[in-house]
């Protein structure tokens, strides 16, 4: 598996180069430079327009008593595809894009969804209670344990 991820490291900016060159080869070098820049500057206005957005919306969410993690998923398809557009390169870009479509995260959480292990609902308003056993220590450093009988 660790090969696979290295071949993936290694591959990717190799793709990205040769695609760069191929597009400016074909609509200039002045405008892929520019299409690079415009790029990059709409990947960090998504990041920062989609940070503040999940933020807000996971914290409506938790205090309706609801688990966010369908609009947390959102957000993250949202921001892997900010930080996508940041990446210089247009295979990054098209990924991006991808991911910016309602309809293909739609897909990746029906897909995800069905891997995940099912939730476990909420057991409702209140505290939560956790069952255990003690034992009281006095100041002096004596302690009273109810499994052992009374010393005299």
């Amino acid at each position: 598996m660790g090969w696979m991820l290295f071949a993936a490291v290694i591959a990717l900016p190799v793709a990205e180069v040769m695609v760069w060159v191929r597009v400016a080869a074909v609509i200039g070098a002045g405008a892929t430079i520019l299409l690079s820049v415009v790029s990059v500057l709409v990947g960090l206005a998504i990041l920062r327009q989609q940070g503040v957005s999940v933020l807000l919306d996971a914290h409506r969410r938790l205090e309706r008593g609801e688990m966010p993690v369908a609009a947390a998923f959102e957000g993250l398809c949202l921001s892997a595809a900010g930080f996508l557009l940041v990446v210089p390169g247009f295979l990054t870009d098209l990924a991006a894009l991808a991911l910016l479509v309602p309809a293909v995260r739609a897909l990746l959480w029906g897909w995800l969804e069905r891997r995940l292990p099912p939730a476990v609902p909420p057991t409702g308003p209140g505290p939560v209670v956790i069952e255990g056993e003690f034992v009281e220590v006095d100041r002096s450093g004596r302690h009273d344990d109810p499994r052992q009988p009374p010393r005299g």
